[in-house]
């Protein structure tokens, strides 16, 4: 991913058993840091995101994207289910590379 593009993400779920059209909530978090050193994060959820069987589509705005910086990225699928159960899918991890031109444009 460049910085201040507007990429869409099309994550998915290789699990045979999994319907994600069943979860109650699905998000999507980028996280870019170390454990609990989180030098930027954004989760997008409800209307922000498309969900299908096995796949959730995410869009990601300049101004989200230019929250990171050089380096690696990481993306991970989160749900719940009605009864309170939850689960994740296992972290992605994508290159953000420079933009030379780091503001929101028109």
């Amino acid at each position: 991913m460049i910085r201040g593009t507007t990429p869409t993400f099309t994550l998915t779920l290789n699990d045979e058993t999994l319907d994600l059209t069943s979860a109650q909530n699905v998000y999507v978090t980028f996280k870019q840091g170390y454990k609990d050193y989180v030098k930027a994060s954004v989760t997008k959820s409800g209307d922000d995101i498309v969900v299908s069987e096995k796949e959730v589509s995410v869009y990601l705005t300049q101004k989200e994207s230019l929250q990171f910086k050089e380096g690696p990225l990481n993306i991970q699928v989160n749900w719940t289910y009605a009864d309170g159960s939850r689960a994740c899918s296992e972290i992605v991890k994508i290159e953000v590379k420079e933009n030379l031109l780091l503001s929101v444009i028109e």
